[in-house]
Formats: structure tokens, sequence, C-alpha cells
């Protein structure tokens, strides 16, 4: 907590705690308008510094976790997936998934390129 919120709600004790003792004192006089006028006031100041603070605070960032997933529809025969370029047999480690597209990096000839799923039809 830094000191200009520490010093903020000092003020706003201080302010809340005489308008609350001016505000009990008003029944003690004759003509308690003035009193009770200046009590409302105290307390609202004292409340308006208090909410003041807490709206200026920092709202702690939460933390966003996209998960992606691959669906593949339909009757699915695995077959050994194999390099478009030097025809080299790849593993789940070269697949990965790239701006929601699924992209092969062929660990033998550095070859880049993304997974295209032909209509069976």
């Amino acid at each position: 907590m830094n000191t200009g919120k520490i010093i903020g709600y000092i003020v706003a004790a201080i302010l809340i705690f005489f308008g609350v003792l001016w505000l009990w004192s008003a029944g003690a006089i004759p003509n308690p308008g003035g009193r009770i006028v200046v009590g409302v006031l105290m307390v609202a100041i004292g409340l308006g510094i208090i909410v003041a603070i807490r709206l200026r605070e920092p709202k702690p960032k939460q933390e966003v976790v996209i998960k992606q997933q691959l669906d593949i529809g339909g009757d699915v025969q695995v077959e050994q997936l194999k390099c478009q370029n030097c025809g080299a047999p790849l593993d789940k480690s070269a697949i990965s998934v790239v701006q929601g597209a699924a992209m092969v990096n062929c660990p033998n000839c550095g070859t880049t390129y993304q997974i295209v799923e032909e209509p069976k039809w």
C-alpha cells in the first residue's frame, strides 16, 4: 500500500469520525440544522474518499488459457505420416498448431507445410 492510499484512508476515517460526532451532538442543542448538515457532509466526503481510493486500485490481471483441439470427422484410418518433400517418416513431435492450422515441420529436410484434409466424397 502506498503513502497516498494510507493518507487518504486516514483523512477519510477522521472525517467520518468527526461527522458522526457532529451528528450525535446535534441532539444536544435547540437548533440542530447546521450540525446535521455539516455532519452529513463530513461523512459523505469521507465515504467519497474511500470510494475514490478503491476505484483507482489496479485490477488484478486475469490469465487467459486458450486450448485448441483437432477434431477429425468420419472414419479414420491410421497411416504413417510422411514428409511431402523428402518422404521421411514423421512422428507427432513434427506436428504443431500455429494460428489454428495444423503445421508439419520435417526434422529431416526442414520443410514446413500445412496439413490439408481433402474431402472424402
